[in-house]
């Protein structure tokens, strides 16, 4: 050793130097200060591309051996062979660190493929299992890392070949174990055909894809022929990459079943298997143990280290061995991430991110096979008729250019007449939004998705919802039949009272309803709430709570994006964009609407600068795209929200089933006695949630929040200190016969609320609460009787009935009264003033304050219809009156008898006052019922109402 090396070696180098003289075991800090010593005299250690320093004291091997090369070594197969190995394990490792799937390519193509009818529930007659499948080009590789490369431009193929290896060695698909990689393990299938047989399964399959070697040219060999200690294929010059095509069983049985008949049908249910059973349990995301599960405190878990397929199309044969569909996305995963993190976001609950990016492919290509057969028709031709029965949390749904109608639905009708007669869809881009809108509602009609429409301005916020909304579950869609059937598709087939929701037998379309819209349509007779129980109840009808948890209903966002004609850039300025040649398509005529503006130029050609000042003059610079994007909607609330709800959920339930009790036989106003009779009758359970909810300041205060909003008839503060004082008023009368104080309140209480709800319909809103929470209806009472911001200021309805409302002797009288009264409401104003053609409701007037009245129908029309009002309603007053005496029921038959046989009300009566014989015992009855009859406009409900003596 040199004098200079000596120098650099301190005493602890020579201590480690006679450690090794007296074979001793060096530590790992020992061998680090000698590798960092010879560092720069160990000529050939940088040259090996690995740091020979000690990596720990306690040390492992794995599977990785590469060749030791040096001069003088004896070169054999068997050393360039281990080297090859070396190499191709560690291109493998680095491929497992992605997911495996398909990198790029692999597309499948065939004539014909996806043509079958959409109304067909025929199980045969598609391709025939000899077309020629063409496989494009592309990489794809399996869970140990080997690439599958698809090298030439049209490798062709049919499933008729793929065949003859399943009849000898059927096999199938199982499950893997391994929640974060896709999976298609194999193993045998028992239930195929063995031995060549012809019969087939009818059903689905997967097309996969496999990497092989085979053999390639003759080797030439010096020599001893295979020497060497290994054993080798010694004939063959290389071994030459390739892959392997096969079919094998997915095994799902797929029934026959009212919803799902046709190729299309079992296309969709299968995707939805696929997404949400087989490879991503949306029901077992969150089980008892997770959070505390020992997964969490693990590693990464091993994924897949096997010689697993690769999916490239699930196929389904007919009966006859045909092919009904060929699917690439139900289980084809491209590489979109990492294998840790797939494992990581399947351990939170997200959606492998390949799979959710499939989901969004599978659902646009076979919306578009769909739409070539039958276009997107705003009358028909939903997404469930055309087999979907889970859809991606968003999606494009492709609309068709059309030029408006000409009709506007801007909600005031003095500027839609103003713009159909301008023709004000030349110049204005809102009709075609709106066109653009009922053409993607059409995509839910009649099926349990809500959607409500928003226009975006820009259309790069699309990329934005996508975002939010691309680890969301999918949308789940079932069959609603409008409310004109009178009954809904249960899941599994048949009609029935629904499933969950308030179990009431009818169901709404969405079609062209908004929430608020589905809010105020009219339930059927049997189970109709007024007022502001009814708008509640068909809300809850579309979309109640345990309805929008167990995905029966679901609620979408439209959003409509549009596209500028004339945008600039910075360098290249305005371009000749597409939307500019969509102008025709959609009726839009800029040289018609400029009043030939650029007449001189004839017609419209490139020149986008004079389109560009044509447009600054007319205004149309905009126009919607060709699709419209459905995006799911999250769904969260405030706990006090959620409690308030459900409160409401429960007491309209109850509301509708006790009403149902009164449909045989006649329809009647209900007493709070008698709700609570009917109340007294719900589980004792239930009963206890509910009132101690309707206790709660938080609840009651929402009540009265929900009110003021709705602008219900509860809201209107003088009235509720009125209800008030007469309370205090009927306790007071009640001192002497009621001992108890609070049996006392409540009796009285709802007696008050019987009387208003009669008047104002909105209180039998009120009549619940006395009847469900006695203690507490007046807290809520209170709180709507005094100022608020939202506070309801004094009406019509209510100057009009100075005295309150109408008090009865005969309790029998109030049924009839209330009747009366809604009927009255929904009587036109010019019923009342001859001389106006407002086709405004006496209610829409009787909701105003008696100012807002006078404005809208001038000084003179609003002393008439106040006048003929007052008169009118006093009839109703004295007729309810006498009414509830009761008739004779051999009057009651005639006047029946005549109805039924198609005669108008009024004219029977009138008919029964000329007969002498009839007259003379019942004038007084039969002039009341008459009069009553004019002023409800010939409406006689009420008559089903009158008891018989």
């Amino acid at each position: 050793m040199s004098t200079k090396k000596w120098k650099n070696m301190d005493a602890g180098l020579l201590t480690m130097i006679a450690k090794v003289a007296r074979n001793e075991a060096l530590s790992a800090a020992d061998e680090a200060s000698i590798a960092d010593f010879l560092k720069g005299y160990a000529g050939t250690s940088s040259d090996s591309g690995f740091a020979t320093g000690p990596t720990g004291d306690v040390r492992g091997n794995n599977t990785l051996r590469r060749t030791n090369w040096f001069n003088g070594r004896y070169l054999t197969a068997e050393a360039l062979s281990r080297q090859d190995v070396y190499f191709d394990a560690r291109a493998r490792l680095n491929a497992q660190a992605m997911m495996p799937g398909i990198a790029w390519g692999l597309g499948l193509a065939a004539d014909g493929l996806n043509q079958t009818d959409i109304d067909s529930e025929s199980r045969v007659g598609g391709v025939s299992p000899t077309a020629e499948i063409v496989l494009a080009p592309g990489l794809a590789f399996d869970a140990i890392g080997r690439p599958i490369v698809v090298s030439q431009p049209f490798f062709v193929f049919t499933i008729e070949q793929l065949l003859g290896a399943y009849r000898k060695t059927p096999q199938k698909v199982i499950g893997g174990g391994n929640e974060f990689t896709p999976c298609v393990c194999l193993a045998p299938d028992p239930a195929g055909p063995t031995g060549g047989s012809a019969g087939l399964p009818s059903g689905p399959y997967l097309l996969i894809i496999q990497a092989s070697e085979s053999e390639s040219g003759g080797a030439k060999v010096m020599g001893e022929i295979c020497g060497g200690a290994a054993s080798a294929n010694c004939k063959a010059d290389t071994w030459r990459g390739g892959f392997g095509l096969s079919l094998v069983r997915f095994p799902v049985d797929t029934p026959f079943r009212q919803d799902l008949q046709s190729a299309w049908d079992l296309r969709g249910t299968l995707s939805a298997y696929y997404f949400d059973v087989f490879e991503h349990p949306l029901w077992k995301r969150w089980d008892p143990r997770f959070g505390t599960d020992a997964t969490f405190n693990a590693d990464t878990g091993v994924g897949r280290h096997d010689t697993s397929a690769v999916p490239l199309a699930m196929v389904y044969l007919g009966e006859d061995g045909s092919i009904l569909f060929l699917d690439q996305w139900i289980p084809r995963r491209t590489i979109a991430n990492s294998q840790a993190d797939d494992w990581h976001r399947t351990r939170f609950g997200a959606p492998p991110r390949a799979a959710a990016w499939a989901r969004i492919h599978q659902f646009q290509c076979m919306l578009a096979e769909s739409l070539a057969q039958r276009p997107v028709d705003p009358d028909g031709g939903n997404l469930y008729t055309r087999g979907f029965r889970h859809i991606p949390p968003i999606g494009f749904l492709p609309i068709r250019p059309r030029a408006v109608d000409g009709e506007f639905d801007t909600g005031f009708d003095t500027i839609d007449k103003m713009l159909a007669a301008a023709q004000g869809s030349r110049w204005l881009v809102s009709p075609l939004v709106k066109s653009a809108i009922k053409q993607a509602e059409s995509y839910f009609i009649t099926t349990r998705v809500i959607p409500y429409a928003v226009v975006a301005l820009h259309d790069d916020d699309i990329l934005e919802d996508l975002n939010n909304v691309f680890d969301k579950d999918p949308i789940q869609l079932s069959r609603r039949r409008d409310d004109t059937t009178g009954g809904t598709t249960v899941p599994g087939g048949g009609t029935g009272g629904g499933t969950g929701g308030t179990g009431a037998n009818t169901h709404y379309s969405t079609h062209q309803a908004s929430l608020f819209q589905g809010g105020l349509k009219q339930q059927t007779e049997a189970v109709a709430l007024p007022g502001y129980f009814r708008i509640l109840g068909n809300l809850f009808e579309m979309m109640g709570l345990d309805d929008l948890v167990n995905r029966r209903t679901e609620i979408v966002k439209l959003v409509v994006p549009l596209q500028g004609l004339t945008r600039q850039h910075p360098l290249v300025g305005r371009l000749q964009e597409d939307a500019l040649n969509q102008a025709e398509r959609w009726g839009v005529n800029p040289l018609l609407t400029a009043g030939n503006a650029l007449g001189q130029l004839g017609t419209i050609n490139d020149s986008t600068e004079a389109l560009a000042g044509l447009i600054s003059r007319v205004g149309l610079d905009m126009l919607p795209r060709h699709f419209v994007v459905y995006v799911k909607q999250r769904l969260v609330l405030l706990d006090a929200l959620f409690y308030l709800l459900e409160v409401l959920q429960f007491l309209i339930t109850f509301l509708q089933e006790v009403r149902g009790f009164t449909r045989s036989g006649q329809q009647k106003a209900l007493t709070t006695e008698e709700l609570r009779a009917q109340y007294l009758r719900q589980p004792a359970e239930k009963r206890a949630i509910v009132e101690a909810l309707m206790a709660q300041p938080d609840v009651q205060a929402n009540l009265v929040k929900a009110a003021d909003m709705s602008s219900s008839g509860i809201a209107v503060t003088t009235r509720n200190q009125a209800f008030l004082a007469q309370v205090q008023t009927a306790e007071a009368a009640l001192e002497n016969t009621v001992a108890d104080p609070a049996e006392r309140k409540r009796i009285a209480v709802g007696q008050v609320a019987d009387n208003y709800a009669a008047e104002y319909p909105d209180y039998q809103f009120v009549q619940v609460l006395a009847a469900v929470q006695p203690t507490q209806t007046l807290a809520v009472v209170n709180k709507l009787s005094v100022t608020r911001n939202l506070e309801v200021t004094r009406t019509l309805a209510d100057d009009l009935a100075k005295d309150g409302p109408a008090e009865f002797a005969d309790a029998g009288a109030r049924p009839i009264y209330a009747d009366l009264r809604a009927n009255l409401e929904r009587r036109k104003v010019a019923d009342y003033v001859s001389s106006t053609d407002s086709q405004l409701t006496v209610k829409e007037v009787l909701d105003k304050s008696p100012e807002e009245a006078e404005k809208l129908l001038g000084a003179e029309s609003y002393e008439k219809f106040r006048s003929a009002f007052q008169s009118d309603r006093a009839a109703a007053v004295a007729g309810a009156e006498a009414l509830a005496k009761g008739v004779p029921a051999e009057l009651a038959v005639k006047v029946e008898t005549e109805i039924q046989a198609g005669k108008p009300a009024d004219a029977v009566i009138e008919k029964l006052q000329a007969d002498t014989a009839t007259a003379s015992a019942n004038r007084p009855i039969l002039d009341q019922t008459a009069n009553l009859l004019r002023i409800t406009g010939g409406q006689a409900s009420f008559l089903k109402l009158v008891k018989r003596t």
